[in-house]
């Protein structure tokens, strides 16, 4: 199955969420990429971490729909001001959470 492609707007709703939720794989990515391995030596952090953002995504349309759908509206009209969206930033990423998205199930 090819995972979804998700908009520059729906990674910065889901951003927090996303370091929360996937806080191992996106560690082990992160580590990798600072070696500087070549792409195929770092497939398998790739995959996982592509993986876990996919289940925050899918939690965040499917139990957090509300949440992720205010978050995503903010930002877009707070394009220059997204400080003004902290409060559902922070209601997002509790939903998330709540729901047991990616890593934390």
């Amino acid at each position: 199955m090819q995972a979804e492609i998700l908009t520059s707007n729906e990674l910065h709703a889901l951003g927090s969420g996303i370091n929360v939720c996937c806080n191992s794989a996106l560690q082990s990515y992160t580590t990798a990429s600072s070696s500087r391995l070549h792409p195929s030596e770092k497939k398998e952090q790739m995959d996982a971490l592509q993986s876990c953002v996919t289940a925050v995504s899918s939690v965040a349309s499917n139990h957090c729909s509300q949440e992720y759908d205010l978050m995503k509206s903010c930002l877009d009209k707070n394009q220059r001001s997204w400080v003004q969206c902290e409060a559902l930033k922070r209601g997002l990423d509790l939903c998330l959470v709540k729901h047991k998205a990616g890593e934390l199930v």
